[in-house]
């Protein structure tokens, strides 16, 4: 799914990488939910924010982010960071977004942005 000749990031998979989605409040930065865990879980590689958020017909927004090499320590580290923080997480499927709490909605109907 494309928006404005833009991919959505997570909508095309791409080999040696992954993408998620969190939910990042004006208290708490993208910075603070990627190092929360002590030690850090992830062995190598790196995270970077990627330059869209989802938001959902309820109002919740979710920056996509993008991490590579130990992607399940990555993994890992965000969402645990992410639920220590109180914060959703989300993963796109098959043009759909799902929630860290079950919800699942259909991209259609979340506004997409890009920055």
């Amino acid at each position: 799914m494309s928006t404005s000749n833009r991919h959505i990031p997570g909508t095309i998979k791409v080999e040696g990488i992954e993408v998620s989605y969190i939910q990042i409040s004006q208290s708490v930065d993208f910075k603070k939910v990627t190092t929360f865990i002590k030690p850090s879980l992830p062995k190598s590689g790196g995270v970077s924010e990627d330059g869209c958020y989802v938001t959902t017909p309820q109002g919740e927004r979710l920056y996509a982010i993008v991490y590579h090499s130990d992607i399940v320590g990555w993994r890992k580290q965000i969402e645990q960071g992410a639920e220590q923080l109180g914060l959703l997480t989300g993963k796109i499927s098959e043009n759909k977004i799902e929630l860290s709490d079950g919800r699942i909605y259909a991209l259609s109907d979340c506004k997409i942005e890009f920055y």
